[in-house]
């Protein structure tokens, strides 16, 4: 029986823990659970991550007769959180999820942060869509949003232009991302200043040089609400985008968790952009990555 988002839920096990940068964390996750979930179309890019309790006990849904998730206690969807697979290998059934670390602030980078190989979590759904087809496209996000950037940039057509804005703490938070030779990345530090207090990702994308002509365009923008509704704003008023030619998520709202931003704004989504399959659930007790 499969649910909506496909053969799942499976438990998946840590192979392996990387600190790519101070503040990024790589699990690599292999084994059984993630052949099945590497088995399941439209696995990708997203992934909804159920996590244990503070007292260590994982509890995970069923699957129903209508091909539903059963949830052993309403109470369980506060421990899941929405990823981006940043690897996935069928072959070798492993699976690369990146974190942002916090220490042990917020449910997801708290286990991460003292998450060892042999220590088991759940996956209970998959999909979502990326960036549409197109010739030029102009990529904004902070780190938050950078394993979802870097997935996309190694997706993208050889042949792709366009530049990508990505905005972390300092020069130790970026990461050689393979990209498009025509794709142009451009890094923005925060320098202390905390993350979703400035304008600097705003001003850094309405300052990029559109190109002319004959050209499509696509536009994707990740970050925090304030970010992203003036990336809206901008992009259908004064950039000259389409808005189906838009894909633009609110990943966090500052000094809101993701149950609370999801219920009060829908992470910032709108009905008359590029179509999204899942939900993308991420919270920011600071604890997310995609």
């Amino acid at each position: 029986m499969t649910n909506e988002y496909g053969m799942l839920p499976v438990l998946i096990e840590v192979a392996r823990v990387e600190d790519i940068t101070p503040h990024m964390r790589r699990i690599t996750f292999a084994g059984p659970g993630v052949a099945e979930y590497a088995s399941v179309p439209g696995r990708v890019p997203n992934i909804k991550l159920v996590f244990p309790r503070a007292n260590g006990r994982l509890e995970v849904p069923a699957r129903n007769g209508w091909g539903r998730l059963a949830w052993p206690d309403p109470t369980v969807k506060q421990q899941v959180r929405t990823y981006t697979v940043r690897r996935l290998d069928a072959d070798a059934a492993e699976m690369d999820i990146d974190f942002v670390k916090h220490g042990d602030e917020g449910l997801a980078s708290g286990w991460a942060e003292h998450a060892r190989p042999g220590d088991v979590i759940a996956a209970a759904g998959a999909g979502g869509v990326t960036a549409g087809e197109a010739d030029w496209y102009l990529v904004v996000g902070d780190e938050t949003a950078l394993p979802a950037i870097g997935r996309m940039l190694e997706h993208m057509r050889e042949d792709a232009t366009g530049v990508v804005l990505i905005e972390v703490a300092d020069e130790h938070e970026q990461q050689d991302l393979r990209h498009p030779d025509g794709v142009e990345i451009r890094w923005i530090h925060r320098n202390g200043a905390p993350a979703g207090t400035t304008d600097q990702l705003f001003d850094a994308a309405t300052a990029v040089e559109m190109p002319s002509g004959d050209v499509t365009k696509f536009a994707w923008v990740s970050a925090e609400s304030k970010t992203v509704l003036a990336m809206r704003k901008w992009l259908r008023n004064d950039a000259g985008f389409d808005r189906k030619a838009t894909l633009v998520i609110g990943y966090w709202r500052r000094g809101m968790t993701e149950t609370g931003y999801g219920k009060t704004a829908d992470h910032d989504r709108v009905e008359d952009e590029h179509d999204e399959v899942l939900p993308h659930d991420h919270d920011h007790d600071h604890q997310h990555a995609h």
